[in-house]
């Protein structure tokens, strides 16, 4: 049985895999391809379907979790629909470091670059932010866009993670999508 593999609906299968016995395989609404459970046991597979079978796989995952290099290293973010009609979705990579924290020795000192990372920086939650007071509910209404205030308790939300070590950026990239 040949087995395909889309990560939409409109796109060509991006591998084949075969797999000695017959199961049913189907797709949910999201174009993720139900695998029989002997195509997950890849030591039953041949060498190339079992790397065609983690290509797949693999590609399923990069739609969602597209990886970019940078200077530092890799980083992986996430896709992300925006609640508007007009926005079409965004890759955002969240709480990237643009400065070795400034603690201790490097308090009230000018930013040093941060450090390089090995392997793959999981980029898909917000770092905390830097410390401040926000109480009065009035003055940010004045300090911040009505875009922003007009959810004010989901704002509260991701200040409420505070640190000195908060030097870190949010990337929100358009798709082509």
């Amino acid at each position: 049985m040949t087995i395909c593999c889309r990560v939409s609906a409109e796109e060509s299968p991006v591998c084949h895999l075969s797999v000695g016995r017959q199961h049913h395989v189907g797709s949910n609404q999201n174009g993720l391809t139900f695998f029989p459970r002997e195509a997950h046991n890849f030591s039953r597979i041949s060498g190339t379907d079992r790397a065609d079978a983690v290509k797949c796989i693999n590609r399923k995952e990069a739609a969602v979790h597209p990886i970019v290099t940078t200077n530092y290293g890799k980083l992986r973010g996430l896709k992300t629909s925006l609640p508007n009609e007009i926005l079409g979705p965004v890759e955002q990579y969240l709480g990237i470091p643009y400065a070795l924290p400034p603690t201790l020795e490097r308090r009230f000192q000018p930013p040093e670059p941060p450090m390089s990372w090995p392997g793959i920086r999981n980029a898909t939650q917000f770092a905390p932010v830097c410390p401040q007071f926000l109480e009065d509910r009035f003055l940010l209404n004045d300090m911040l866009p009505v875009w922003f205030t007009a959810n004010l308790d989901t704002v509260v939300t991701y200040v409420q993670d505070q640190s000195e070590d908060c030097l870190y950026l949010n990337i929100y990239v358009p798709t082509e999508d």
